[in-house]
């Protein structure tokens, strides 16, 4: 791949994306190769000190009955997810809440926390939960969240040189017990429409956007839950890994 530089500053000017269209794919390897070389000319590929490829470990939180996930496998229009993730490289850590806008626009909202805090709901981020839900939907957090899925992944970021369009490709995905296929990768396209070049592109590949988020998809893996609809594409994509073990 020979995708141009763009530094992250310049990312977030010019495609933050706080209020966005998500579509979701998965390709295997050749298929994100011929992705890649489509899209070389009109993308850029975010850069840190040399480096393209970032490590994130992000926690999910959840209540004990799993209703968040039970919201999202239900398609409810008012649904939400709370997570904290930390940016592996640069230390830099984020209790982020994302919710379901009008015309299903996703919306993103994010609260700087210590690295310390990574994988614990605080009272800070409880209240800022909150703050966000009744703005939104007019209700507060009414439910004690706590961690209930961790998982690592490996991203590459890419925007486009027009417009405000973004692209993450995810791979290594790991959920500990469970994960994404050798050999596959997590695209996910992010744009004002929902339109975007990279979801032209895979459409002429051949390849159509799926509903399952990487937290849906872990908690389907992990959990002895209910993932009819998941179930199709849990078992094309995504596999059980041994318990490690034990040294004698």
């Amino acid at each position: 791949m020979s995708f141009a530089p763009i530094s992250l500053d310049e990312l977030n000017a010019k495609a933050a994306l706080l209020s966005r269209v998500d579509k979701k794919y998965i390709v295997d390897g050749p298929t994100f190769e011929a992705l890649s070389q489509r899209l070389e000319g009109d993308f850029l590929a975010l850069e840190i000190d040399g480096r393209r490829l970032f490590t994130y470990h992000t926690v999910y939180f959840d209540c004990d009955e799993l209703s968040l996930y039970e919201d999202h496998l239900k398609g409810r229009r008012r649904r939400f997810k709370c997570r904290s993730r930390h940016y592996v490289e640069t230390g830099r850590c984020v209790f982020e809440i994302k919710l379901k806008g009008l015309r299903g626009r996703t919306l993103k909202h994010q609260l700087q926390i210590d690295e310390r805090h990574h994988g614990v709901m605080t009272e800070q981020a409880q209240e800022f939960a909150s703050r966000i839900l009744r703005e939104t939907y007019g209700r507060g957090l009414d439910r004690d969240l706590q961690p209930v899925l961790p998982m690592t992944y490996q991203r590459l970021t890419l925007a486009a040189k027009e417009g405000a369009q973004r692209v993450t490709c995810d791979f290594s995905l790991d959920f500990g017990s469970a994960g994404l296929a050798d050999g596959h990768a997590i695209i996910e396209s992010k744009s004002e429409s929902g339109r975007g070049k990279v979801d032209r592109a895979l459409r002429t590949l051949g390849v159509r956007p799926i509903s399952c988020s990487k937290y849906c998809a872990g908690i389907g893996m992990t959990r002895e839950v209910r993932a009819n609809p998941f179930n199709h594409l849990l078992s094309r994509y995504y596999v059980a890994r041994p318990a490690a073990a034990l040294p004698a």
